[in-house]
């Protein structure tokens, strides 16, 4: 299926590896040029030239820049708008922050959880979304988790500040929907990646079981039994980036293979 996708400009958080590193991939094989963002400068360019060999038909540009400060969000904009004049698509995807309880959280991780999870995706998001309005044609995807709806033990922060986001999402999709932007969240369930490698091995820690054991388990716990692998995920991002998915804003879509027990 052609996504109609070639000669768009997109943005990809966190995209160095991943999630983020598959969605960049997903969108420049759909003709997209594609800016992605590290804060590893040394991994965001051996990315940059992965993508360029694979799609030599995009531009692809790389930027070394910590998502989780505002202020580096808010310099990113600046970069972008005299770089290329805007962008059409805006994925926003931050890595989590470290596991915490409910009660065992400091206001001091709050503080960073909030500035990681919230401001820097509503940050980019404000500065970017004029110029889409005023093309009148922009697609805002926010990566989060399945966690908004039903919460995973050891991970408040991540929860709540991803809550927080897709509650601003919604605002906004419905501010800016008649100018022809959408504005939508994903919501991963379990996807192969380092990070839920890192949390099973926390998991086997506590439980005094083995990363395999830990994988398998968690395996068997979801419906299609199996994890998934992100390039599912970016698949479902980059329709929703098209403008075949334009009358559909405003939206939680899960990524989960089942796991979640309730309608989203």
């Amino acid at each position: 299926m052609d996504l109609k996708l070639h000669g768009k400009r997109a943005l990809v958080c966190a995209s160095s590896e991943g999630l983020g590193f598959a969605v960049a991939e997903s969108l420049a094989r759909e003709g997209c040029d594609i800016i992605i963002v590290s804060s590893n400068e040394t991994k965001i360019n051996d990315a940059a030239s992965r993508l360029s060999r694979s799609h030599p038909q995009v531009k692809v540009r790389a930027c070394a820049t910590d998502l989780t400060k505002p202020e580096a969000c808010t310099a990113l904009v600046d970069k972008v708008l005299a770089g290329v004049g805007g962008i059409d698509i805006l994925v926003n995807n931050v890595g989590g922050p470290p596991p915490s309880s409910a009660l065992n959280t400091s206001i001091e991780d709050w503080k960073l959880g909030f500035d990681r999870l919230f401001l820097s995706s509503s940050t980019l998001t404000t500065g970017l979304v004029p110029g889409m309005r005023e093309r009148g044609f922009g697609r805002v995807i926010t990566i989060t988790s399945i966690s908004v709806l039903e919460p995973i033990d050891h991970l408040a922060i991540s929860g709540a500040m991803r809550s927080a986001i897709t509650s601003w999402s919604k605002l906004l999709s419905r501010e800016v929907a008649r100018f022809g932007v959408t504005v939508n969240c994903v919501m991963p369930g379990i996807i192969h990646t380092k990070r839920i490698e890192h949390l099973r091995a926390l998991k086997a820690q506590r439980e005094g079981t083995t990363v395999d054991e830990e994988m398998a388990k968690t395996a068997r716990e979801i419906p299609a039994g199996r994890i998934g692998n992100t390039e599912e995920l970016a698949n479902v991002v980059s329709f929703l980036a098209s403008p075949l998915a334009s009358y559909v804003t405003g939206q939680n879509i899960a990524v989960d293979g089942g796991l979640l027990r309730g309608w989203t």
